[in-house]
């Protein structure tokens, strides 16, 4: 009898689980997404003890989260109002220091001051648009913070919610392993009764509590629209970065309804095998090394060659002179190498930076300075060498530039491909240099002109704006200069609007593409067809203005570059005798002139291009003054 009951037992009990999981997959009440939000949530936070996002994760998409709002750090409240408005977002009037766990409660001056802000946000445009499609209001939140992401009163509760958002809490850095378990545990919970044909986002969506640096987060997406594999989305063209202001954008693809104009995001989706979670969190820790070092990088990397500059002019050493200028000159070239090593691991990453930078730039200093003839020869040499190394860069995915001192951050958030402005400035002063030393004729010119406006402008490389229209001039100016043609304001503006002409046709070929697939430059030319491109452009503007008065130093940069012009105009008696031993480099420096001024005018961030063509230009004109002095009177001019 007791052996009867156990088999009735078995069966009852067996088929009961799969039943039941069937029905949790196939429930009725399961929203078609359903977006978690945990504050602070970092790829090194999960484990062993965070069963649930281990799990979720091993079947998921995976990606980087960058979380960059308006705020240079991102707390909290930024992060919500970010996620719902699909912008990017501020916690006006929060305390300074360290990120807590507060949320806004004055919402209308939260709407209006966002809506002044630079980037315009429209708060709650996520859950505004979801309303206004269903006459249901198909969206449902929990907690605190996914009340703020809809930054309004909700319509009351539904039986089915086509989009579910829940704040799973926040964790903090105090003790990252109990709030990663809480968190864990909040996440299961929001999951309970979500099969299969829910499609799942989990995001970090803020630095922790008690955070003060801004750090790459959590991206998961599981479910029938997110197979494995690497996120990215058309803001980033680079798996497997996504950013926060997408979610938004993803939530309405996924249930079928039009993106709005005022949100700046663009949807996920799944590119390439899947990234390992050790190499995840390996990008946060690079990314973070690089906000740490990039300062001192530049203290040192400029400071040690000036000073061994001033020792060598002191005891008349100009060979050791001229190496230090020469290797100043390519240390920006060195940096973008050495992110072919994990420097970023290192426990001091500075020094490990700079055991690779160092003797990469001496050893190309020496090469360059061996059989090289002419006054500005060697000088022209190791710009060639940087120059090659940023084109090479753009034409095989621009891996280099992402998170190197000289190039961009996703924790900024500015770029994630194609050039951005610091790398620009380095390559329009290294390109137009060593341009004017190695070619004397227009043809030559125009085809090194036409090559780096291509590699630099085109969208599946540098997908640039500004650096095209600011080289195609410089390079016309370079041309004319060498030649020895009339330069005048005529042709110059003629060259202007040729670089206008190249811009447009690469916006419209990148316009041609599938939505999915464009860049900026595509994007620009459907917001002039929609009549929205307007407020891009206001944007901009503002963005320029804001950059003046943002910090002492913007507004010195053009004075800087203005007496560096004189310079060249009226130059000093020793800078005057390497003009007369080589006229190229004058005219070089006349053309990068050109191109960093108006890189300054035409670009949001635009005061790094003539701060970064200082840096590759003074160091390799001073290697050039070195080097006529120790000419000989009558020696080849170049």
């Amino acid at each position: 009898m007791r052996r009867l009951l156990l088999l009735l037992l078995l069966v009852v009990l067996v088929p009961a689980g799969p039943a039941a999981a069937q029905d949790a997959r196939n429930s009725p009440d399961a929203p078609a997404v359903v977006v978690v939000g945990v504050a602070g949530l970092r790829w090194d936070d999960l484990g062993p003890e965070t069963s649930v996002l281990s799990e979720l994760a091993g079947r998921a998409a995976r990606g980087v989260l960058s979380v960059k709002a308006l705020p240079a750090v991102t707390c909290r409240g930024d992060g919500w109002l970010t996620l719902g408005a699909g912008a990017r977002a501020e916690h006006v009037g929060r305390a300074d220091g360290p990120c807590d766990a507060r949320l806004p409660e004055d919402l209308e001056r939260q709407r209006s001051a966002n809506a002044d802000s630079r980037d315009g946000a429209v708060l709650g445009a996520l859950s505004q648009t979801l309303k206004e499609s269903s006459s249901q209001g198909p969206l449902e939140v929990e907690g605190p913070g996914a009340l703020l992401c809809t930054a309004g009163p909700l319509r009351p509760p539904i039986d089915t919610p086509a989009v579910r958002i829940v704040d799973a809490g926040s964790i903090s850095e105090d003790d990252r392993a109990t709030s990663a378990r809480a968190a864990d545990r909040a996440v299961g919970q929001a999951l309970v009764g979500v099969g299969e044909q829910t499609d799942v986002l989990v995001v970090g969506l803020s630095e922790a509590v008690g955070g003060e640096q801004a750090r790459l987060h959590v991206a998961l997406a599981a479910g029938p629209s997110f197979p494995p594999g690497a996120l990215v989305s058309a803001s980033t063209r680079r798996a497997p970065f996504v950013q926060l202001i997408d979610v938004a954008p993803t939530v309405l693809e996924l249930v079928g309804i039009d993106v709005p104009e005022v949100m700046d995001g663009q949807p996920w989706r799944v590119e390439g095998a899947v990234p390992d979670i050790s190499a995840l969190a390996d990008l946060d820790l690079k990314a973070r090394a690089q906000a740490d070092v990039t300062v001192p990088f530049f203290v040192v990397a400029l400071g040690l060659p000036l000073a061994v500059v001033v020792l060598g002019a002191w005891r008349r050493r100009w060979v050791l002179v001229e190496l230090a200028a020469l290797a100043g000159a390519a240390g920006l070239g060195a940096s973008y190498l050495a992110n072919l090593l994990p420097w970023w691991r290192a426990g001091v990453p500075l020094l490990a930076l700079m055991a690779v930078v160092a003797p990469v730039s001496l050893l190309v200093a020496v090469l360059a300075r061996s059989g090289r003839r002419g006054t500005a020869g060697p000088a022209g040499a190791v710009c060639g060498f940087v120059a090659v190394i940023v084109l090479a860069d753009l034409v095989t995915g621009a891996h280099l530039q992402m998170s190197s001192v000289a190039g961009y951050s996703p924790l900024v958030a500015g770029r994630f491909a194609g050039i951005g402005n610091v790398a620009f400035g380095v390559l329009a002063a290294a390109v137009l240099l060593a341009t004017a030393v190695v070619f004397r004729r227009a043809l030559p010119i125009a085809a090194v002109g036409v090559v780096t406006v291509v590699v630099d402008g085109a969208p599946p490389w540098g997908s640039d704006v500004g650096g095209v229209l600011a080289l195609v001039p410089a390079f016309v100016l370079l041309a004319m200069l060498r030649t020895g043609t009339r330069v005048s304001v005529l042709r110059l503006a003629a060259a202007g609007a040729a670089g206008a002409a190249v811009v447009t046709a690469f916006a419209l070929a990148d316009w041609s593409r599938d939505p999915a697939d464009r860049t900026h430059l595509g994007r620009f030319v459907q917001d002039l067809a929609d009549g929205t491109a307007g407020q891009l452009l206001t944007r901009k503007a503002g963005a320029v203005l804001d950059l003046l008065v943002a910090s002492p130093v913007s507004p010195l940069l053009p004075l800087v570059v203005a007496g560096a012009a004189y310079l060249v105009a009226r130059p000093p008696a020793h800078l005057a005798q390497a003009f007369r031993a080589s006229p190229a480099w004058r005219h070089g420096l006349l053309a990068l002139g050109l191109a960093a001024l108006l890189g300054f005018l035409l670009n949001d961030s635009g005061a790094a291009v003539p701060a970064l063509a200082l840096c590759v230009g003074v160091p390799a004109t001073l290697a050039v003054v070195v080097r006529a002095r120790r000419q000989p009177a009558g020696a080849a001019r170049l």
